[in-house]
């Protein structure tokens, strides 16, 4: 096989990987394989207690041809499952796979 053969066959190859993960979605946004980024729901913190007693769920999304979700990252169902009187801060926390995969998890602080 010739040199330049070598070169337009790579290209192809690694166009055709790139056309398939833009179909499944990979492509669009954050990580293309993978993405696991914890972020704060609020940034005015001043004068916020720090509590240790926090409380987690997670809404969960499969997303191939037909998208199915389930569960529930809702503060206040979060907050009232787990029965605190009072919220002061929460994070939201998203795991991404393949943009078909997508898990996130709202971590609620507060007092019970």
């Amino acid at each position: 096989m010739v040199r330049g053969q070598k070169i337009s066959r790579s290209l192809a190859v690694s166009g055709a990987v790139v056309l398939l993960l833009g179909q499944t979605g990979c492509l669009a946004g954050g990580g293309a394989l993978y993405s696991h980024v914890t972020v704060p729901l609020d940034v005015n913190l001043d004068r916020t207690p720090v509590h240790r007693d926090q409380a987690q769920d997670a809404l969960r999304t499969f997303n191939y041809f037909i998208r199915v979700d389930w569960g529930s990252d809702g503060i206040g169902d979060i907050a009232k499952r787990h029965g605190f009187k009072r919220v002061y801060y929460a994070d939201l926390e998203t795991l991404t796979v393949l943009g078909v995969w997508r898990q996130r998890w709202a971590h609620v602080y507060g007092e019970r």
